[in-house]
């Protein structure tokens, strides 16, 4: 009797920030993120374009890149390997890739009016009496 194995795919969401250059380099790069993807079984469903933004802190000589958000199916295991392959492309300075469930979607807070509010900051605690 020979037993299959099911993988099962899960949605996922990476961050990736490319090594700032010329517009045909990052372009060029940027159409090179989806095959990682691919090689580990994967299906890209969007990539978003953020634009090139300063770093917070310098990362390997870089204080500038391009991000790109791309969302994706995979198979579970082979995170793993994609997180391997992004870590060979010379392109990418840093990434991070986050299951969908971890990926909460924005919050809006609304009345059921349907008019938005802002969360309201806690009350302040009462001083206790301090005694000398």
């Amino acid at each position: 009797m020979t037993e299959t194995m099911i993988e099962t795919t899960r949605g996922y969401e990476a961050l990736v920030i490319l090594k700032a250059g010329t517009e045909q380099d990052v372009a060029r790069h940027a159409a090179h993120l989806e095959d990682p993807i691919k090689k580990v079984g994967g299906r890209l469903d969007t990539s978003q374009s953020m634009g090139r933004r300063k770093l917070a802190f310098r990362i390997a000589r870089h204080t500038e890149g391009y991000y790109y958000l791309l969302r994706f199916d995979a198979p579970t295991g082979h995170v793993v390997e994609l997180e391997r392959l992004f870590h060979l492309n010379e392109a990418v300075v840093r990434f991070m890739i986050l299951s969908a469930d971890e990926v909460a979607p924005p919050a809006a807070h609304t009345t059921a009016t349907g008019a938005e509010s802002k969360p309201q900051p806690a009350a302040p605690h009462a001083a206790s009496p301090t005694r000398a």
